[in-house]
């Protein structure tokens, strides 16, 4: 991981972080949510009118599947739907604590140089 750690001057309270690249890596987090989001917009519907098509075989192999995959569908479908959602706010709250990571360091390299 190549990047600029921040250094509070030899206070003994640098950072073990480097903020620029996981603030990156948030984002990162936030825009895979945008794209899982904007895919499962596209193949939902798509994969709704595909299995209304198929229905179901007349094997045990496709009534056992069928069965199982009706089961675990809405749970499924809740997930694929919140994934942008959930995505986007772990990459905010992920943001958010390295900006407080570092104020938190720069408060404590500050008490350091008053003692």
């Amino acid at each position: 991981m190549a990047g600029e750690r921040i250094s509070l001057h030899g206070s003994g309270a640098d950072l073990d972080m480097l903020p620029s690249e996981t603030n990156a890596a948030a984002h990162e987090i936030g825009d895979a949510g945008r794209i899982i989001g904007d895919t499962w917009k596209v193949i939902g519907p798509a994969l709704a009118a595909d299995e209304a098509a198929v229905g179901t075989g007349l094997d045990d192999l496709s009534a056992t599947f069928r069965r199982d995959y009706n089961a675990s569908k809405p749970q499924l479908e809740q997930l694929a739907s919140g994934a942008e959602e959930n995505f986007t706010k772990m990459g905010t709250n992920a943001n958010d604590i390295v900006a407080k990571y570092v104020e938190l360091a720069r408060q404590q390299a500050d008490r350091l140089r008053r003692v």
